[in-house]
């Protein structure tokens, strides 16, 4: 198992950590399975298994574990494996591999239904390790100060999508190079809207981490902007209000991008020009932690309060933001930027001061209410600017409001990172079907990515009122399914030859295999301790196990199976 850069190089001696029974109370959205394991004793455990966003909780009559996912890193265990859950099951077994700070468990469900749903969620908060196998680069086509970004196709279903590498020797050697990474992957999977990037997978590999994002086709807004001059004023509407739409998400979310400019602004296509799309969360950090930069942002760009700001006072809001729209809003209508100067020195002072002239010949031009709009979001004093939440509420933007409540709702309640079923895969009667980008002032509606049936069983069975571990609890124990209950393992007809029989895992053919081929333990020898552990299980039970493992011990130079 490779080391994670995500662990800085830290491990741990158990995958589950105790936590207050209070922590889940906080979470929002639930999964909840009871999953199958194997135990040290080599029997076959039941464990219920919580996942939010955040974190999987382990729960128990007792108690409540948690481990963290967001540094977690998932392998999908194919349904042909040889591990010892499935080969000890009736039934056909899907399982998950979850590993962080050197430990790993293995767990196990039947009910396919509700592995897709995990599955998904997995890929879409977890981190991946299967990049090169799943997907195909062509080409770059960009290049940041941190990462290169590639186009790519997703074998399993064709598409398209952006790829966002990150070296994991450079970003080491950066100042907080790693930090970062992580802060970025955390503020995207917050966000969930039409007009901000798409974060749908992360993946490590040996040197390289990788973003799975939306690929944006349009280009540049200043590219555009320059091919075809000045934009219309009902196409300006449109594009200024789908950029504070996705402002307000952000805030609403107390996130604030910090990093405001036209290069972070693409079009979704060429086919309009208002789909416009937030990109680059680099410097993006959430009011609700500790930034780890406190001044950033881009010259002509920048609120003035970020360039004012002291450590020890008050940090800025979220309106830093709204100085920053208001400043492309003005450079899209006048064509210049109201801070102009020979080098970045002279416009870092007259950023700083933060005047701006609102009789400039062009901005008189524009419509009355849109100057009005503007002119509040450039408001030096933090007091007397808009919140983008006030700006989505200025009489400028009063039609397309009614629009965009019922768009916005539609998108958003589409079940996050369900991309991998758009082929119409059939569920029950329904089928899921692929999501397209929304446009906001599209009439046709968003069809849903999930059946309401699996939308029922993806539900948390809490409810509202008394705490939400006493009502698992409760719930395990009304069942009867504690974290520790036995499940008979398949039985096979007993044969005379058959009762040493043991389901060596992959690990322990390794360790076999890796004995420098000179002592050869035998699996049934007295002194063995897996001869100990075969005597216990031939009290009782047999165990199935595939028949090349029993080859082993007839070999002189034992080899590694291929699917090892």
């Amino acid at each position: 198992m490779q080391q994670s850069i995500f662990d800085f190089g830290q491990t741990t001696s158990k995958f589950w950590q105790n936590c207050d029974k209070d922590l889940l109370d906080e979470q929002n959205e639930l999964l909840e399975h009871e999953f199958l394991v194997s135990s040290k004793q080599r029997q076959i455990k039941k464990m219920f298994l919580v996942m939010s966003q955040n974190a999987i909780f382990r729960i128990s009559v007792q108690d409540l574990k948690q481990a963290p996912l967001m540094t977690m890193h998932v392998q999908f265990i194919e349904r042909q494996s040889d591990n010892f859950v499935q080969l000890n099951s009736d039934e056909q077994l899907f399982g998950f591999q979850l590993s962080y700070q050197g430990k790993n468990i293995e767990i196990f469900t039947s009910d396919k239904l509700n592995y897709d749903i995990w599955k998904c969620h997995f890929r879409r908060f977890a981190i991946l390790n299967n990049f090169h196998e799943t997907f195909l680069v062509s080409k770059i086509i960009g290049k940041g100060s941190f990462a290169k970004v590639y186009s790519a196709i997703k074998k399993e279903n064709n598409t398209q999508y952006a790829i966002k590498a990150f070296s994991k020797i450079y970003m080491s050697q950066q100042s907080k190079g790693i930090e970062s990474i992580l802060n970025e992957i955390k503020i995207m999977r917050r966000l969930n809207h039409p007009n901000i990037v798409k974060l749908y997978e992360v993946h490590e590999t040996t040197n390289s981490v990788y973003f799975v994002l939306d690929m944006i086709q349009g280009g540049e807004l200043l590219s555009r902007v320059r091919e075809i001059g000045f934009l219309p004023a009902q196409t300006m509407q449109k594009l200024a209000f789908n950029l504070i739409s996705a402002l307000s998400h952000m805030h609403d979310n107390r996130i604030i991008h910090r990093d405001l400019k036209p290069e972070n602004l693409l079009f979704r296509s060429t086919e309009n020009n208002y789909e416009i799309i937030l990109a680059d969360f680099g410097l993006a950090t959430s009011l609700e932690e500790e930034p780890l930069f406190k001044r950033c942002g881009t010259p002509g760009f920048v609120a003035p309060e970020v360039l004012d700001y002291i450590d020890g006072q008050e940090f800025y809001s979220d309106k830093c933001d709204v100085f920053s729209a208001g400043i492309i809003f003005y450079l899209l209508i006048t064509g210049n930027t109201p801070f102009v100067g020979n080098d970045q020195r002279s416009i870092l002072k007259k950023n700083k001061q933060g005047d701006i002239d609102f009789k400039e010949h062009h901005f008189k031009l524009a419509p009355i209410q849109m100057q009005d709009l503007i002119q509040s979001m450039l408001q030096k004093k933090v007091s007397y600017r808009l919140s983008s939440q006030e700006c989505m509420r200025h009489p400028y933007f009063k039609q397309l409001v009614k629009e965009y409540k019922i768009s916005i709702e539609k998108y958003q309640n589409n079940l996050l990172g369900y991309q991998e079923f758009n082929n119409a895969i059939k569920m029950g009667t329904q089928e899921i079907e692929q999501r397209s980008p929304l446009n906001f002032n599209s009439s046709e509606s968003i069809s849903s990515n999930i059946s309401q049936n699996r939308q029922d069983q993806r539900k948390s069975s809490i409810i509202v009122g008394a705490s939400k571990f006493s009502q698992y609890s409760a719930k395990l124990s009304k069942q009867n399914s504690r974290e520790i209950t036995d499940i008979p393992l398949k039985q096979e007809s007993r044969k005379p030859r058959d009762l040493h029989r043991l389901a060596l895992t992959n690990s322990q053919l390794k360790q076999i295999a890796n004995n420098q081929f000179e002592n050869i333990e035998d699996p049934t020898a007295e002194d063995n301790n897996i001869g100990i552990m075969v005597r216990q299980y031939n009290s009782t039970r047999q165990i199935r196990i595939p028949d090349n493992t029993l080859k082993i011990k007839q070999c002189n130079t034992p080899t590694m199976q291929k699917q090892l």
